[in-house]
C-alpha cells in the first residue's frame, strides 16, 4: 500500500517519514500559480508556455508567479521570456548517465561533446541547490551525497526492488560490458523481460489489469 511504499522510501533516504499527502500535478500546479497560490515555480527540462494545454491559464500563471526559475538549454523557448532566473542546463548530447527507450531498454550514454559555457547537468544543479538549502538547516550529514550520475542511478535501482520495474540485477558495469538491457531485470536474473505481463499477472493488489 501507499503507507508501506512511503516507509520504504523514508528508510532508503534515512529519514523519519515522507509526506502522506500527494503534491499537485503539473496542471494543478499551474492553476494554483494562476490563482496566486504559488510564489516560486521551478521549470526543468520542459516548455510549458508552448506545450501545456489551456495556454491562457499557463501564461497567466507564469506572469503572476513572483519568481519563475527556468532550467533550460536554450534562451529562445516560449517559457524563457517569463523567467526571472535562467539556469543554463546541458542538453542530450552533453550528458552522462543512462537512457531508457520505448521498449524499456536501459542503455549507458556518454557525452558526445563538452558542455558550453556555464551549462551544468540537471542533476548537478538540483544537488547544488539542495545542499545550499541544507546548509542553512545545519545538518551534520547531507541527504544529497551524490557525486556522479551513477550514485543517483544506484539509489533509483534500489527503490525498484520487489516492484514490477525491478532493476536490481543491473549495474553500470553490466550495461557497459553487455550493452542495453530491458527491465524488469531483478537480482539473480540472467536477462531482462522482453514482454511484460505475458503471464496475465499485473502490478495491482489482486493481479488483475485496470482499464
Amino acid at each position: 500500500g501507499n503507507a508501506e511504499h512511503r516507509a520504504e522510501v523514508a528508510a532508503l533516504w534515512g529519514i523519519d517519514s515522507v509526506p502522506a499527502k500527494r503534491g499537485r500535478s503539473a496542471v494543478e500546479m499551474f492553476q494554483a500559480a494562476a490563482d496566486g497560490a504559488i510564489d516560486v515555480l521551478w521549470v526543468v527540462c520542459t516548455n510549458p508556455a508552448q506545450s501545456m494545454p489551456d495556454q491562457a491559464m499557463v501564461q497567466r500563471a507564469l506572469e503572476r508567479c513572483p519568481f519563475v526559475i527556468l532550467q533550460e538549454a536554450y534562451t529562445t523557448t516560449a517559457t524563457a521570456r517569463f523567467a526571472d532566473l535562467l539556469l543554463p542546463a546541458t542538453t542530450w548530447g552533453e550528458k552522462d548517465g543512462t537512457v531508457t527507450n520505448s521498449e524499456r531498454r536501459i542503455g549507458r550514454v556518454r557525452p558526445a561533446i563538452t558542455a558550453p559555457g556555464q551549462a551544468r547537468h540537471d542533476w548537478r544543479i538540483a544537488v547544488d541547490v539542495a545542499r545550499r538549502i541544507e546548509s542553512r538547516r545545519q545538518r551534520q550529514h547531507t541527504l544529497f551525497a551524490y557525486d556522479r550520475p551513477e550514485s543517483i542511478w544506484n539509489e533509483h535501482r534500489e527503490s525498484t526492488r520487489g516492484r514490477d520495474l525491478d532493476i536490481t540485477g543491473l549495474s553500470y558495469t553490466m550495461l557497459e560490458q553487455a550493452g542495453p538491457q530491458q527491465w524488469p531485470f531483478a537480482a539473480g536474473a540472467t536477462r531482462g523481460t522482453q514482454r511484460l505481463y505475458a503471464d496475465g499477472r499485473f502490478a495491482t493488489t489482486d493481479g488483475r489489469a485496470r482499464f
